[in-house]
């Protein structure tokens, strides 16, 4: 299973999260998508006007969700062919 990370900027005076955002990327465990998570979180808040981030006590907030793998398609056995008889 893998897992994508999403992003919510919230508002802790009104809390409520207006907008979200899904990484381009996929990870190969929680454990991996978790750590890029903060990473992420912490970049993109430090991007944001800090006026902002004050006036409206923005937080960034991150989620991991698995996301099913595709199963490779394996086509059926050919039947043996029976040569001589």
């Amino acid at each position: 299973m893998k897992f994508v990370s999403i992003l919510y900027l919230c508002s802790m005076l009104t809390g409520q999260c207006n907008t979200s955002y899904v990484t381009p990327h996929e990870f190969p465990s929680h454990f991996d998508c978790a750590l890029a998570g903060y990473k992420v979180a912490h970049n993109t808040l430090a991007q944001l006007d800090p006026g902002k981030v004050e006036e409206n006590r923005y937080v960034v907030k991150f989620e991991c969700r698995a996301v099913p793998s595709e199963k490779p398609i394996i086509p059926p056995k050919k039947p043996a062919s029976e040569l001589g008889t």
